[in-house]
């Protein structure tokens, strides 16, 4: 909570530093704006999502630890993004983005239950669990370089570093039902809880915006972002997993 909280603080004062740097930067042609705002969404194609072997306890086990293997589907995920950028000279500027997206992921779950009378004689099941929340709050602060600059269309690379949080819900353990003589089991689900981290990391990007009057434009960005977050297990183990990944948005922006 406190990381997270001067992570807010520190996004409060980069917004205000660019503002700043707006108010200052020499001026530019009257009819090009030097603060542009942008609001939009798109996909984020995750760049990973976890997987390991991991032990668990019940009640029914005796003396023996349980087992699973847990592997993570990842996949694309909702995204949405508001951003505000300033241009300092005719082809450089600097921006700042805040970003979330949001996907319900799923696990394959193999699990391995000890006997509660046999020792050494597990017995295995499988299923897979959905409704494994993954979601994930990203702020970027780029470095910008407008390589193409015409009247009607503008094209940008940008790139910097980048500060990514993820929550993620992971399994904790194998529901099961069994009857006497327990020789064998089968799958009722999982349970699961969700566990947080934060790491900072890296983007670069273009984007294209076609200017549709001399203050409103629709634009296109290609992003890639990447930060490993170490995430804690299920059984006390550290997992590491890459936040971040390509995403693709629309937006609609606003220069002033």
């Amino acid at each position: 909570m406190e990381e997270l909280t001067r992570m807010k603080a520190t996004s409060w004062l980069a917004a205000a530093t660019l503002l700043v740097l707006a108010s200052s930067a020499p001026a530019l042609a009257e009819d090009e704006g030097r603060v542009t705002i942008s609001i939009g969404g798109g996909v984020l194609a995750t760049s990973s999502a976890p997987e390991g072997t991991f032990d668990f306890d019940h009640q029914l086990f005796g003396g023996e630890a349980g087992s699973f293997d847990a592997d993570y589907g990842g996949g694309e995920a909702s995204h949405y993004e508001a951003s505000i950028a300033v241009r300092l000279r005719e082809r450089f500027g600097l921006g700042l983005t805040w970003s979330t997206s949001v996907l319900d992921d799923d696990a394959d779950i193999v699990g391995r239950l000890p006997h509660p009378f046999l020792h050494e004689s597990h017995r295995t099941v499988e299923g897979t669990s959905g409704g494994l929340s993954r979601d994930e709050t990203a702020v970027h602060l780029s470095l910008r370089w407008r390589v193409r600059a015409g009247e009607k269309s503008d094209l940008t690379f940008f790139g910097g570093p980048s500060h990514i949080e993820l929550e993620y819900d992971l399994v904790t353990g194998v529901r099961f039902d069994q009857a006497y003589p327990f020789d064998r089991a089968s799958y009722a689900g999982v349970d699961a809880e969700t566990t947080s981290g934060d790491a900072v990391g890296f983007h670069i990007g273009a984007e294209i915006v076609r200017w549709l009057n001399e203050t409103v434009g629709l634009g296109f960005l290609v992003r890639f972002s990447e930060a490993s977050v170490d995430l804690n297990g299920p059984d006390g183990s550290t997992m590491a997993v890459d936040g971040g990944g390509l995403d693709a948005a629309l937006e609609l922006r606003f220069r002033f």
